[in-house]
């Protein structure tokens, strides 16, 4: 009876991480239109994979990390968004010939 109370527990806290981890990565990057939709695809990739992976302690610390750069447009801002539109820049649709 306690499996599918602790699966119904950590499939919670998972939808809960993301929610969390979207609503705080664009705040982050400020709702800009590239970023916005690459934090959406790198979730969603990430989170279709088998919940094996889920560690409450390491989305903890992206969050901390989200969130300092929301407060100030220092370090980890700019290192969100260079990583945010180095994946925009490599998606297979974009190429250079058509630009």
């Amino acid at each position: 009876m306690n499996a599918p109370i602790q699966a119904m527990v950590d499939r919670r806290a998972v939808v809960h991480a993301y929610r969390h981890l979207y609503r705080q990565g664009l705040k982050a990057i400020q709702y800009s239109t590239p970023g916005r939709y690459m934090v959406l695809k790198t979730l969603r990739t990430s989170y279709r994979s088998p919940s094996e992976h889920f560690d409450p302690a390491k989305i903890a610390k992206t969050l901390q990390f989200l969130e300092r750069a929301t407060e100030v447009a220092g370090m980890e801002h700019k290192i969100l968004r260079n990583i945010l539109m180095a994946r925009y820049w490599e998606q297979d649709h974009l190429t250079k010939d058509s630009r």
